[in-house]
């Protein structure tokens, strides 16, 4: 069987709240993450040989050679795009307020 794995696959640092719990897949796809996940990443990062056709596929939609067709495949890409969005971004006042150089008080004006 594709993307065989007995071990759940969690992000707690992207997703400490589990997959189901994030509101950014339905749950069908966070069950495919939960358990396939561990096996899909491995596969992702090259850490993991293609066992048969749907695995290679799969290999092939992460390198951007062929569009997801199957649940995985898609399920896979939405994490990935859920992890793009998850970036944390500054705006230039987030600095000036941790490093304490708001307006003080003690002013000469």
């Amino acid at each position: 069987m594709s993307f065989e794995c007995t071990k759940k696959f969690f992000d707690d640092r992207n997703f400490p709240r589990g997959f189901h719990r994030s509101g950014d897949f339905t749950r069908a796809q966070a069950t495919i993450l939960e358990a396939r996940g561990v096996v899909l990443k491995a596969l992702h990062e090259g850490s993991m040989e293609p066992r048969d056709e749907a695995e290679a596929r799969f290999v092939a939609v992460c390198k951007g050679e062929q569009k997801a067709e199957s649940d995985v495949e898609k399920s896979w890409v939405i994490y990935l795009a859920a992890l793009r969005r998850k970036q944390v971004y500054f705006t230039a006042s987030s600095a000036t307020m941790a490093d304490g150089g708001g307006e003080s008080s003690d002013s000469d004006d």
